[in-house]
C-alpha cells in the first residue's frame, strides 16, 4: 500500500488548497504525541506528561489510557472547545522531513489521506498551498516556518530525555488505576522520572539543569502524572457515549 504521506512540491501539488478542519478525526488512534518543553505549562493541566521508550526517550502528552484511542475527542470528533491541542497535532497534515538528495537539508511533507486537502475548484474556502508560478503561498509559507520552530524546540525537548536516560533517572512505568467498583486498569508502559533519584542529582548538574529550564519540565513532568485518573475518566465516558449511542439506533 502506498503511503499517503508524500514530499509536497508544487510539481505535484499546484492546484492543492487547505480548507477549514471540520473535525479532528485524524488523531482519534493517536494515544500519545511528542511535545516541546514549552507545552508543557499548558499541556500537564490535562494531559499526562510521560516519556517515550527506545535510544532517545521524547517527552509525551498522553492522549488516551490504551493504545490506538484517543480520549480528549467526543462522538464527533471534536477537540475540547476550552483546551488548545498540542502543536503537532495543529500542524497536521504537514511534516518535516529529509531531502533524500541532500540529508542536510529539510522538505515539507504532506498526508495526502488528509480529507482538508482538496483541489481548489472544489472548494472555495480552501487557501492555495502555491501561487500560479509554483512560489509557495503566504499559507503554505506560514506552514513552514511553524514547522521549523516546532522542529527546533523537539531537538530541545529529545536534549532533555537523553540527558535524563543518561544520567539513569528514568525509569519504565505504567499508571494502575483503580476505579470505585474495585477493578484496576493499566496503562500501557511509559518512562517516567525517579523523583527520589532526581533529588539526589549532583548539585552542579542540578544547577545546569536549572539554568536551561529543565528543572521546571521535570516539575511539570511529575505532577502531570496526576492526571491519568482524569483520563481514564474521559475514557469511561466514551465508552458511555458509545454504548447510548448504540442503544439509540437499536
Amino acid at each position: 500500500m502506498t503511503s499517503p504521506l508524500q514530499l509536497l512540491s508544487p510539481d505535484q501539488h499546484l492546484g492543492l488548497g487547505l480548507r477549514p478542519a471540520s473535525n479532528w478525526a485524524f488523531c482519534k488512534t493517536r494515544d500519545a504525541v511528542p511535545i516541546a518543553l514549552s507545552e508543557f505549562a499548558d499541556l500537564a493541566g490535562w494531559h499526562p506528561i510521560v516519556f517515550s521508550t527506545g535510544p532517545v526517550p521524547m517527552p509525551l502528552a498522553v492522549l488516551g489510557t490504551q493504545q490506538g484511542q484517543n480520549n480528549f475527542l467526543d462522538m464527533s470528533c471534536q477537540w475540547p472547545a476550552h483546551h488548545e491541542p498540542p502543536t503537532a497535532l495543529k500542524l497536521h497534515p504537514f511534516s518535516l522531513g529529509v531531502d533524500a538528495a541532500d540529508a542536510q537539508r529539510t522538505v515539507v511533507m504532506v498526508d495526502l489521506a488528509d480529507p482538508r486537502l482538496v483541489p481548489l475548484e472544489e472548494d472555495d474556502a480552501a487557501q492555495p498551498l502555491f501561487t500560479f508560478d509554483g512560489k509557495p503561498s503566504p499559507t503554505l509559507s506560514s506552514i513552514t516556518q511553524r514547522l521549523g520552530a516546532h522542529a527546533f524546540a523537539l531537538k530541545e525537548a529529545s536534549a532533555l530525555g537523553l540527558a535524563l536516560q543518561q544520567s539513569g533517572l528514568l525509569e519504565d512505568m505504567h499508571a494502575d488505576i483503580r476505579t470505585p467498583d474495585g477493578t484496576t486498569h493499566r496503562t500501557r508502559t511509559f518512562r517516567s522520572v525517579s523523583g527520589s533519584k532526581f533529588r539526589n542529582l549532583a548539585t552542579s548538574e542540578l544547577e545546569r539543569w536549572f539554568r536551561q529550564g529543565w528543572t521546571d519540565a521535570v516539575a511539570l513532568h511529575l505532577s502531570s502524572l496526576r492526571r491519568w485518573v482524569q483520563l481514564y475518566e474521559r475514557q469511561q465516558l466514551h465508552v458511555k457515549a458509545l454504548a447510548s449511542a448504540s442503544r439509540a439506533n437499536d
